[in-house]
């Protein structure tokens, strides 16, 4: 998704086919804390957990640019490895959330294996938070490439924090260090390639799921990533589903599930999965790149409420999450292989404003 010049390179996405329209925010008046912009992406995290951000005609943005199409050409050389080799390096989660994973490892909603393969490259193996992990050739020979990207989209997530903070009424950092790059915890960046399908075999390549980390930073040129349209509660529906339109110079950021629960809910985490890209993009190969941002593995999950923050306290019928990042992925991921947290959306609660004068709103969309 860098730039007009990589779009050109693969058939335009149909204009006959259900996307859902994101909010596309400037990443320079981000930057210069903008208070219309903050505010627009506030409404965002809030009503659908999706925004598009615009790096084109900022400095360190262009540079994040150039530095996305390295790591889309790392991308294509990791997944044309010899899978065999690619084996010795395999992702065991939840044990391991990092190496290769095989195009049909899981299984999606009806039971068929997927169609994708990634490789997962750890943030603490990079940056040296922890003892170094054996990595295929191509992870290694590129390590500086791919260490110099995680801080690049470190800083990008980290900006975004600082304006959810400021929304929220919350101290300055109480988001950002819940979530240090210095600190181990299960960020990764993902690297995917999916095939193209057989018009007359075609199904879910990546299954519906939320993601459980805290925000997640996507770049990709051709479509295939669907989200659950608001409002909307069947997955199994066809109908409930939309595609999201890659735009050139843009990346795709969503919450995830830890913003759930450090909020009580305000923010939103939304379901989404991948399928064939439309028209004429469905018979080419298509990759695509995530920064997957988890909590510090010691960091609490319990909501940021007190004081003047917009969160609420505990409720009649809730319960105060006591657990740290680690205990608390452990056990969402033990309950999802158990089937008693099945996927879905979360968040959007309605915002009730503290001070007497203003009224209580609900999320735009929720």
């Amino acid at each position: 998704m860098p730039t007009q010049q990589n779009f050109n390179k693969f058939p335009l996405f149909p204009e006959d086919v259900p996307v859902i329209a994101l909010r596309c925010l400037s990443y320079e008046k981000l930057q210069k804390q903008d208070e219309s912009e903050s505010a627009a992406l506030f409404g965002a995290c809030r009503g659908m957990g999706f925004v598009l951000i615009d790096f084109q005609g900022n400095k360190d943005g262009e540079a994040f640019l150039e530095k996305a199409l390295e790591m889309f050409q790392i991308t294509e050389e990791i997944n044309a490895m010899d899978a065999d080799y690619l084996e010795k390096y395999v992702y065991q989660p939840p044990g391991s959330l990092f190496g290769y994973k095989k195009v049909g490892a899981i299984k999606i909603e009806d039971g068929r294996p997927d169609r994708v393969s990634f490789y997962n490259v750890g943030q603490d193996y990079m940056l040296g938070n922890s003892n170094p992990r054996d990595n295929a050739s191509c992870i290694e020979a590129n390590r500086a490439s791919i260490s110099a990207y995680m801080k690049q989209a470190h800083e990008v997530c980290a900006l975004v924090c600082t304006h959810l903070q400021k929304q929220l009424h919350l101290p300055p950092n109480a988001l950002s260090s819940l979530q240090p790059q210095n600190q181990v915890s299960g960020t990764a960046l993902r690297m995917l390639r999916y095939a193209p399908q057989p018009s007359g075999d075609r199904q879910t390549s990546l299954l519906g799921h939320t993601d459980i980390g805290s925000m997640t930073l996507l770049f990709n040129v051709t479509g295939g990533l669907q989200v659950l349209k608001p409002g909307y509660d069947d997955p199994k529906d066809d109908a409930s589903w939309a595609y999201i339109r890659p735009q050139p110079g843009c990346a795709i950021l969503n919450l995830g599930d830890a913003m759930v629960e450090w909020t009580a809910g305000i923010l939103r985490s939304n379901m989404h999965r991948v399928t064939w890209a439309p028209g004429e993009q469905g018979k080419a190969m298509r990759y695509s790149h995530a920064y997957l941002v988890r909590p510090a593995a010691e960091a609490p999950m319990k909501r940021l409420a007190g004081g003047d923050s917009l969160i609420p306290g505990i409720e009649d019928g809730e319960e105060e999450n006591l657990m740290n990042a680690k205990e608390w992925e452990a056990c969402k991921a033990k309950a999802i292989q158990a089937g008693r947290d099945n996927a879905r959306s979360r968040g959007a609660r309605n915002l009730v404003r503290k001070k007497p004068e203003a009224a209580a709103v609900s999320a735009v969309g929720a």
